[in-house]
């Protein structure tokens, strides 16, 4: 029995032993990545000083020309977004992003079902596991899942779906992007099914989620970043009923929103989009003009626009 102990003792040891030269390669990995998703994430989360950023889901990737921004306000601005992402892990990149220095404004693309909805916020999470140790980061962990605290002592955890990720990104990135920016050089060919929500549909709305929203803003508030929610335009919309909580929140505690979600400009231009969930680069470059506009306007007059 006692020689027994001794060898489940060397091999659990044996095991931790791996757990953490493993971690160690991949941490570095991740710090060192030639570009790609993995090069673009710890830029955001570890280098990034722009005046200017951008917040939100895919959505708010390929909606939102950093470049555009940056020539008419003249100031430095970056496209922090994030694929099928939202909230949990925004408020975590903001809290390293902070941690450096304060940027002067931060635009929010609101996309519902990862900001406001009920759901499972622990796929939320993966994007900030890379930077657990992070100050900050692992309460967030602990306020979706318990549980995470736990099995995040295992540095292998961190990285366990991204090897490959993180060895084409060291290797030969296949990704690019311009400050953040991800443009899509396709046009809709398609009708999509016509998805109108009838008006007796009753929302599940998510506390946690919209706890970190108004952590957001009570943070920017207090460090002097100028915070905007936008709700960018998506095909043939027509009711942003499910947005209703977030935006009249803001609008009794004087938050700037600017909800296109259903503006006509846009949602009945197929030549807009890619698909009908996303605009494409000549959609998101007449998009990005009128949010200039727009960032202007509330820049100069410190007012709410609501359309």
């Amino acid at each position: 029995m006692k020689k027994f102990i001794i060898n489940i003792a060397i091999f659990a040891c044996l095991i931790a032993t791996c757990d953490v030269l493993l971690g160690f390669g991949f941490k570095y990995l991740s710090a060192h990545a030639k570009g790609g998703d993995t090069g673009r994430n710890h830029y955001i989360c570890h280098q990034l000083e722009k005046d200017i950023v951008i917040f939100g889901s895919s959505r708010a990737i390929h909606h939102y020309d950093p470049v555009i921004l940056e020539d008419s306000l003249g100031a430095s601005c970056y496209n922090c977004a994030k694929d099928g992402n939202g909230i949990i892990m925004m408020y975590g990149i903001y809290k390293m992003i902070t941690e450096r220095y304060q940027p002067t404004m931060l635009i929010y693309d609101l996309t519902a079902g990862f900001d406001l909805l009920a759901g499972d916020n622990n796929k939320f999470l993966g994007g900030l596991k890379y930077n657990y140790d992070c100050n900050h980061i692992d309460s967030i962990f602990w306020n979706v899942d318990p549980l995470e605290r736990y099995k995040m002592a295992a540095q292998t955890y961190r990285y366990n779906s991204d090897f490959l990720q993180l060895t084409m990104d060291n290797i030969y990135p296949l990704r690019s992007d311009n400050n953040g920016y991800r443009p899509v050089d396709m046009t809709m060919t398609y009708e999509p099914k016509n998805d109108n929500r009838p008006d007796t549909i009753t929302y599940q709305y998510d506390e946690l989620k919209m706890y970190y929203i108004k952590k957001l803003i009570a943070d920017c508030k207090a460090k002097g970043t100028k915070i905007i929610f936008y709700i960018s335009p998506m095909y043939r919309a027509n009711s942003d009923r499910e947005y209703g909580p977030i935006i009249d929140y803001c609008m009794c505690n004087n938050i700037p929103i600017i909800n296109h979600y259903c503006d006509k400009k846009y949602v009945f231009n197929k030549s807009y989009f890619y698909d009908s969930f996303h605009m494409n680069r000549t959609g998101a470059t007449a998009y990005t003009k009128e949010v200039v506009a727009e960032v202007k306007n509330i820049i100069n007059s410190d007012t709410i626009v609501r359309q």
